[in-house]
C-alpha cells in the first residue's frame, strides 16, 4: 500500500514539474501570439496603450501569474517531498539509498522555494525598466533563475530514479511487508 502510494505521489511531483513548466513558458509565448495576430476586438482594446506597453502589461500579467503558480508549487512539493520523505523512513527494511533521495528531493524543493522569494522581487522590479542599456539586476535574475532551473532539472531526474527504484524493488516498500 505505501509503495503505490509513494510511486502515485512521485508520478504526481514529476507531472506537476513538467506541467508547470509548460505552463510558464506558454503564458509568456501567448502574449507575444496574441499580439502577432489580435482580434480586432483586442487591437481596440489595446489601441490606447501602443503594441510596445500593451506587451509589457501582458508579460507583466504572465509574470505575476507564473510567480503565483511557483509560489503555489513550491509548498505543494515541500508537502509531497515530506510525504514521501516519511513514508522510505517509515518501512523496513529500510531502502538506505531510497531514503537518501527522497531526502535529497525534499531539500531541493526547500531550497527552491527559496530561492523563489529571492527571484520574485528582482523580477518585479524589473518587470517595467528597459532592457537597453540591460540592467545589472538583469544578469542577477537570470543567474538565479539558472539556478532555480537546474535544482528542477535535478529534482525531476531525481524523483524519475526514485519511481524508477520503488516500481521495480521488490523489497521493504512493498505491499506484503
Amino acid at each position: 500500500m505505501m509503495r503505490a502510494l509513494l510511486i502515485t505521489l512521485l508520478g504526481a511531483w514529476i507531472a506537476g514539474t513538467l506541467i508547470l513548466a509548460g505552463v510558464a513558458t506558454q503564458n509568456f509565448r501567448t502574449v507575444d501570439r496574441l499580439l502577432a495576430a489580435p482580434t480586432a476586438e483586442f487591437s481596440r482594446a489595446i489601441a490606447p496603450l501602443g503594441q510596445h506597453e500593451a506587451r509589457a502589461v501582458l508579460r507583466y500579467l504572465s509574470s505575476e501569474l507564473n510567480r503565483l503558480y511557483f509560489r503555489a508549487w513550491g509548498f505543494i512539493q515541500l508537502a509531497l517531498g515530506a510525504v514521501i520523505l516519511a513514508g522510505a523512513l517509515g518501512h523496513r527494511p529500510l531502502d538506505r539509498a531510497g531514503v537518501i533521495g527522497a531526502a535529497a528531493v525534499f531539500l531541493l524543493a526547500v531550497v527552491m522555494l527559496l530561492l523563489n522569494w529571492f527571484i520574485v522581487p528582482l523580477g518585479r522590479s524589473l518587470d517595467f525598466v528597459p532592457h537597453t542599456p540591460v540592467p545589472h539586476a538583469l544578469s542577477r535574475f537570470w543567474r538565479l533563475h539558472f539556478a532555480y532551473t537546474s535544482l528542477d532539472a535535478t529534482k525531476l531526474i531525481l524523483c524519475l530514479w526514485l519511481l524508477i527504484r520503488w516500481s521495480r524493488w521488490s523489497g521493504g516498500l512493498s505491499a506484503n511487508r
